[in-house]
């Protein structure tokens, strides 16, 4: 008889992403270093400016466009590193330019780009505020366009130019921040994108950690069932052994042999147990041990000197195998702690019963209840309870009130039991 462990689901290999082609390395270089890559644009575009400037510093007749250009160029590179702040630069600089007398300089161009920039990376009311600004700036040109066209143009030609002015002033605004909020909305999806996706690897790992603390779980009960069980038996045996050498040599080949073929079927199923976590897939691990295994469970512990009654009442046949195999563990469990805790002088009765509703099992004894000298440090009743959890069924132990002890088992059933 071989007992290996149920077979588990395996679990999915995590996907493995193509690698990335070396066309995109130089573009996800420039996407992960922004300000080097802002520094060096608008920065060579300052310098550039400055550099043509200096013929006009010479003669002291610096144009006023170069003033106030460059610091908004400047201040351009931080546009995506310090958006709120070098925003409100550019518009502090581009309100001061158009009150000192100078409506439009070339720096002015840097106000669409930290729109863009403010509607895609700025937190907070950065982007609204930015908005508001841009509307704003559109609507003051217009009136200063209607003041330079008073003196000159009739008053319907001024007015007509001053709306046309504002609505397409207004209109390109809204069209910058229109391509930042699309641009912020991909950028979103992709953050949410990445956080789903690091989610997914971390739920993984968590259900993979899951699965294997599981599968050492059931190891360690089937670990325990085994060998608590062959070893009670055999120092049962050979307690009795050696009185029984004493008396009548003769009858110790018997003992010696009862003991030698317990240990053997130990042997064998310690190997089917092992078995199970190699990756032989044509290794023979055998039949799972069921109800139908009972009776020979019950001749072993009688022939390890344990007097045990074994009762079946109703239709047991049918049920499932992992059923089968939790219900002849608990068994093999209360068995072994008789004949280890109960003392001297006992026996032991295994009522097995099934009605249309559960299925109860009482394994009961009629010996000392609880052992004074156990320790308390086994694990044998958190294995059961862990098995009749698996098909939501109860675990109960105890001590009788007379004498003895009882282990009782109750499953629901339903027609999902049976095969």
């Amino acid at each position: 008889m071989t007992m290996p462990l149920p077979s588990r689901g395996t679990i999915d290999p995590e996907p493995v992403d193509p690698p990335p082609s070396r066309l995109d390395a130089p573009f996800r270089w420039l996407a992960s270093h922004p300000q080097i890559v802002d520094a060096t644009v608008f920065g060579s575009i300052a310098a550039v400016l400055m550099l043509g400037s200096i013929p006009l510093v010479s003669t002291l007749s610096v144009d006023a466009w170069l003033f106030w250009s460059i610091p908004m160029f400047v201040a351009g590179a931080f546009l995506r590193t310090r958006t709120g702040w070098a925003t409100l630069l550019i518009a502090v600089l581009a309100v001061a330019h158009f009150l000192g007398g100078y409506p439009v300089v070339l720096g002015d161009v840097m106000i669409f780009y930290a729109l863009y920039c403010a509607t895609v990376h700025g937190r907070g009311r950065v982007p609204t505020f930015a908005l508001v600004a841009g509307v704003i700036g559109a609507g003051m040109q217009a009136v200063a366009t209607t003041f330079a066209m008073l003196s000159s143009e009739p008053w319907y030609f001024v007015t007509v130019s001053s709306v046309v002015f504002f609505v397409f002033g207004t209109a390109l605004v809204l069209a910058v921040w229109a391509t930042g909020r699309y641009q912020r909305v991909r950028v979103d999806q992709l953050r949410m994108a990445r956080e789903a996706a690091a989610q997914a690897v971390r739920e993984r790992e968590q259900r993979t950690r899951l699965a294997v603390a599981d599968e050492r779980a059931r190891i360690a009960r089937e670990m325990h069932d085994v060998v608590a069980h062959s070893l009670s038996v055999i120092i049962a045996q050979a307690d009795g052994g050696r009185f029984i050498a004493s008396q009548d040599p003769s009858a110790a080949a018997d003992v010696l042999g009862t003991v030698g073929q317990t240990g053997r079927r130990a042997l064998a199923d310690m190997r089917s147990l092992l078995g199970v976590l190699r990756n032989d897939e044509s290794q023979d691990l055998g039949p799972q041990p069921g109800l139908e295994s009972l009776g020979e469970l019950v001749e072993q512990v009688r022939a390890a000197g344990l007097p045990v009654d074994l009762v079946r009442e109703g239709d047991v046949d049918g049920l499932p195998g992992p059923m089968g195999l939790t219900l002849y563990r608990v068994v093999q469990e209360a068995l072994t702690n008789v004949m280890k805790h109960a003392g001297p002088d006992v026996s032991a009765r295994v009522l097995l019963r099934r009605d249309p509703h559960q299925l109860a099992l009482d394994v009961t004894d009629d010996g000392q209840g609880v052992d004074p000298a156990s320790d308390g440090l086994g694990h044998g009743l958190t294995g059961m309870r862990e098995r009749v959890n698996l098909f939501r069924g109860t675990l109960h132990t105890g001590p009788l009130p007379d004498r003895g002890f009882r282990v009782s088992v109750r499953i629901p059933l339903d027609g999902r039991t049976t095969r």
